[in-house]
């Protein structure tokens, strides 16, 4: 054993005692040569000290692994919240007005089943949902879960969309939708 592998091994064992989670495959691939030296270590190391407790976090992915759903919807049911309960804890800790309800769970549910991408959401909506959920729920975000199998390729006949669009009663008057970026599309996209 070399001095750079007595040296990774007591990155290892210090974080792990420190309750990190150190990434073995990081540690072995750093080792080079000497991987297979390091890896002996590691394991009887693993044998000697005693399992430490497993975190929420860490309990909740393990779920989420096995029942092949995102992890954030996961935690919501294990603290068994409705999506609506989330939303309005949501809109009442960020001080929202009521009436953006609807926006806030379509940007919530994007961000639980992994949809939305977790980095520009704004830390206060992630302060609030960890007040909710009581975890490290950026944590649980930053883990999207894989995309799903390509479909097969099918072709399907519309009418055209634009000309319905055109021609209906919507056309008249511009909606919500329509008004721009507004607060709650700042809090979860970083978009003003």
């Amino acid at each position: 054993m070399n001095e750079t592998t007595a040296t990774l091994f007591d990155e290892f064992a210090t974080a792990y005692r420190r309750g990190e989670a150190p990434n073995l495959l990081d540690y072995l691939g750093r080792a080079g040569d000497d991987a297979d030296a390091l890896a002996e270590l590691i394991d009887r190391f693993l044998q000697a000290v005693p399992a430490r407790a497993a975190t929420e976090e860490e309990i909740v992915l393990m779920q989420a692994r096995l029942e092949h759903e995102p992890a954030l919807l996961v935690l919501r049911r294990r603290r068994r919240l409705t999506r609506d309960a989330v939303v309005g804890a949501l809109v009442g800790t960020l001080g929202l007005d009521a009436s953006k309800s609807r926006k806030v769970r379509g940007y919530y549910s994007d961000l639980e089943v992994g949809v939305l991408d977790p980095k520009p959401v704004d830390q206060r909506v992630w302060d609030a949902l960890t007040d909710v959920l009581q975890a490290n729920v950026r944590s649980l975000a930053a883990l999207r879960p894989a995309p799903p199998d390509a479909p097969a390729l099918a072709y399907l006949r519309e009418p055209n969309l634009l000309q319905v669009r055109l021609s209906g009663p919507a056309a008249a008057a511009p909606g919500p939708a329509d008004q721009g970026p507004d607060e709650v599309d700042a809090l979860f996209t970083g978009i003003a």
